[in-house]
């Protein structure tokens, strides 16, 4: 047995390897010399499931001496004993006056093995040789005991604000920090210390930096942190889940650095200045939105016209107006203004969707892409045209000049030119449309809760036999009827 740093066993520590841990944080090893058990508690009750076999450590309550055997049994093993006086069980518990008697964490059967009978008695997990264990009636030795290294504290990227903290925390160190300085907060790599509220000069994230913890960890998070996202698979399409509402603006200049659901109710709104002009603004999301609104979430409705890519030819860029009613998609760039343009604060507002991550690097090919972060332009090799500020035309980005994050930006390879016009046309002649997922890949599709229903291939409608409702799926939202 291992834990994911090392084990003792006896008065004399016997150092186990130490494995190395996936992106997801799980022990996984490949020459099978080794078990690994993963702990897992309900109440005051323990348990270990063998990873590889992905079996339960368990033991028979049926009547025997000295000692008992352990066994690796299944769910389906575990649940096939039915008289209680020969039945199995997976549950252990620590005993805590053993604990104190030998200075350890004793582990002993929550159930009661039958020694004759009449008689019955909880046995200890008990080390044999120094090497295995076994269970045992009496205190032979010294009982099984597991414990971990701990690791210094280690905050990474505080200089450029994307903090990622590693090793161990204690909570009067971690909640004393200034996060008012932070752009990105990651704890992904760490156990959070249990609740606490901030210590010592602490200072909470600003109202926009988003914040991803382990998956169950976000209420030791301070009461009032904003902007939490829990991510279960780093592995997944989808890796992680909103647990409060989520809100970007031009300040949140890394960008979502996970893809995460945003249940139904939770939503997510990104905040966006407007000046009192008639011009063209480029919008992109890593979200489907819902509705457009003045200044809250709950404000006045935006009137508003959209434009969406079509082609570059020898003229120059031409877009095509889109309907009122049609969908607003993820990760795709659009031409936005407002029918009645004013100086305020529009509201992009999502709900039941999917934010999206994307890698801080700019596309190569021709086209009209979006950015979800800040983007600093280093020079004017790099084939980028901006929107200019009177909206009418794409202007080559030159060095030294950034995007802000949310904005859409072209690409275009040909020669000679530093300025593009933008073309109106009322329908497309012919819609390129976009590709999410390219070679047949299945799409992850989600219920309002942001549980996974299953999944659909590009161009597939909602299956059949899948009940009537909303699904949300990495770009948007499919409604079955």
């Amino acid at each position: 047995m291992a834990s994911q740093d090392k084990t003792g066993t006896g008065k004399k520590n016997r150092a186990a390897r130490k494995l190395p841990l996936d992106k997801n944080g799980r022990i996984h090893i490949h020459d099978g010399g080794t078990a690994i058990f993963e702990l897992q508690v309900e109440g005051k009750a323990y348990a270990f499931r063998d990873m590889a076999l992905d079996a339960w450590l368990a033991y028979s309550n049926g009547r025997v001496q000295e000692y008992t055997s352990l066994l690796t049994l299944t769910d389906e093993e575990l649940a096939s004993s039915v008289n209680p006086k020969n039945k199995y069980s997976n549950k252990f518990e620590i005993i805590s006056l053993a604990s104190a008697r030998l200075s350890k964490t004793s582990l002993y059967t929550k159930e009661d093995v039958f020694t004759s009978v009449s008689s019955k008695k909880q046995f200890g997990l008990m080390p044999v040789g120094g090497i295995s264990f076994k269970l045992c009636e009496q205190d032979v030795g010294d009982s099984l005991f597991i414990y971990k290294e701990v690791q210094p504290p280690v905050l990474a990227g505080r200089e450029d604000g994307d903090w990622i903290f590693k090793g161990d925390w204690l909570a009067d160190s971690l909640f004393a920090l200034d996060y008012a300085q932070a752009r990105r907060i990651d704890f992904t790599e760490i156990s959070l210390p249990q609740g606490k509220g901030m210590a010592g000069g602490g200072k909470m994230p600003k109202g926009y930096v988003w914040t991803y913890v382990r998956k169950g960890e976000s209420g030791r998070l301070p009461e009032g942190w904003p902007n939490v996202v829990e991510i279960d698979r780093k592995d997944e399409d989808v890796q992680g889940r909103a647990v409060t509402r989520m809100v970007g603006c031009d300040s949140c200049t890394l960008g979502p650095k996970y893809s995460f659901t945003v249940p139904s109710g939770t939503g997510i709104v990104w905040y966006r200045k407007t000046e009192d002009d008639e011009g063209w603004l480029t919008v992109g999301l890593p979200y489907a939105v819902e509705k457009v609104t003045w200044e809250s979430p709950d404000g006045e409705t935006v009137a508003s016209e959209r434009l969406c890519f079509e082609k570059i030819t020898g003229e120059g860029v031409v877009f095509h107006r889109m309907e009122t009613d049609e969908a607003w998609k993820a990760c795709v760039p659009y031409l936005w203004k407002a029918t009645e343009s004013r100086e305020s604060v529009v509201c992009f507002y999502g709900d039941g969707t999917v934010v999206q991550a994307q890698e801080n690097s700019l596309k190569e090919t021709d086209g009209f892409y979006t950015i979800f972060s800040r983007y600093d332009i280093e020079n004017e090799k790099e084939n980028v045209f901006l929107l200019d500020d009177s909206g009418t035309r794409f202007v080559r980005a030159a060095a030294g000049s950034w995007m802000a994050p949310g904005r859409g930006y072209l690409v275009y390879t040909g020669t000679g030119s530093h300025t593009l016009r933008l073309i109106e046309k009322d329908s497309p002649d012919e819609v390129d449309w976009i590709k999410f997922r390219t070679d047949g890949h299945p799409l992850p599709v989600y219920g309002p809760d942001g549980v996974k229903r299953g999944e659909i291939l590009p161009g597939e409608g909602i299956p059949e036999e899948w009940p009537k409702g909303l699904y949300i799926i990495p770009y948007g939202k499919m409604m079955k009827k």
